[in-house]
């Protein structure tokens, strides 16, 4: 098969690699659609954190995010068949350690991840899978159903922070996390949806997608109009997006007394600055949000039923073969790139 390896920082080649063998319990999935996220470039530029540990190591092909049809399966798969089209998932646990029996199986110390740690992913013609960790898409487009995985960040924060309806909820960073949470956030009923973000296009995609209102974060009055849009009360969720430790100084503007706060940022070891007295004296409940254990069924369903919206993140697509170039335009920064796509 043809496939996209990287075999050091800025090594990477479009070559032929085999084609893998589904062992009893997994699949064997044409990929058709696979979208390049921020960790795929940090691979590739060799400051990623797991490489940069030595957790995992190269050669490796990327591609986390990614949507196909099962064209094999093992001896002892019966939940999938030839055709099926899926979805896989990123995270695969080693199933017996107390975090995976507890579902917390994003916490799993013995995890793959795939296209990341120690397992390869979906830049390629085929990609093979565990079974348990591919979810059928039903008529969700490719192009859309590459983008599961990036949403189910953005519901399982929604489930971390715990909105229902009638709650105030503000989402720092407007990238593709921060645009599928604030449609995660009014899926779950939320009252009022308040986007923080740099880019105006964003913003505008933002209330498009539902926001109420979207905000510069670097307003004069920032903490004026925060206090104007919520009555003086705040908001009862935040979900952190930006990957920014700057943003953790405006947790006391955003957040009401037990108020939550989910992160789902990652922030490269940089360190942000949060007021310690406002967290305890304002009772307010801080939490990380690791990946997207147990909710892809969901997502899928959300997405299908057109509750969440993905088509209008996808602004850029390259064949497989151009997966360099992809990269290296990634690494400009061009303001209008929300999310690429690779077609093998």
């Amino acid at each position: 098969m043809w496939a996209f390896t990287i075999h050091a920082p800025l090594d990477a080649r479009f070559e032929q690699a085999p084609t893998p063998k589904p062992a009893p319990q997994e699949a064997l999935v044409r990929v058709h659609s696979a979208a390049i996220c921020g960790t795929d470039l940090e691979i590739y530029q060799g400051n990623m954190v797991y490489f940069t540990s030595g957790a995992a190591h190269y050669p490796v092909i990327p591609g986390h995010e990614w949507s196909g049809e099962v064209v094999q399966v093992g001896s002892d798969v019966h939940s999938l068949h030839i055709g099926d089209r899926v979805v896989g998932e990123c995270t695969i646990p080693c199933g017996q350690c107390v975090y995976c029996r507890r579902g917390w199986y994003n916490l799993c110390a013995n995890r793959r991840e795939t296209g990341i740690l120690n397992m390869n992913g979906g830049f390629a013609e085929f990609v093979v899978m565990p079974s348990p960790f591919l979810h059928h898409i039903g008529e969700l487009p490719y192009d859309e159903a590459s983008m599961v995985e990036t949403t189910a960040i953005a519901v399982y924060a929604v489930h971390q922070a715990q909105v229902t309806p009638g709650d105030r909820v503000a989402v720092l960073g407007t990238g593709p996390v921060g645009l599928q949470a604030v449609q995660a956030a009014k899926a779950y009923g939320a009252r009022q949806v308040v986007a923080i973000g740099g880019r105006p296009s964003r913003r505008k995609l933002a209330e498009q997608y539902g926001a109420d209102v979207a905000l510069a974060a670097d307003i004069l009055d920032f903490t004026e109009q925060i206090r104007r849009l919520t009555d003086g009360q705040c908001f009862d969720a935040v979900i952190e997006a930006t990957g920014n430790p700057a943003v953790t100084r405006k947790f006391p503007l955003l957040a009401r007394p037990h108020g939550r706060i989910v992160m789902t940022g990652l922030f490269g070891g940089k360190i942000g600055e949060l007021d310690l007295d406002w967290l305890v004296t304002s009772n307010v409940i801080l939490q990380g949000s690791l990946g997207s254990p147990n909710v892809w069924d969901e997502t899928i369903n959300l997405m299908a039923c057109g509750k969440i919206r993905s088509s209008d993140l996808i602004t850029h697509r390259y064949p497989l073969a151009q997966a360099k170039q992809a990269l290296q335009f990634m690494a400009s920064r061009p303001p209008d790139l929300i999310k690429m796509l690779l077609t093998p």
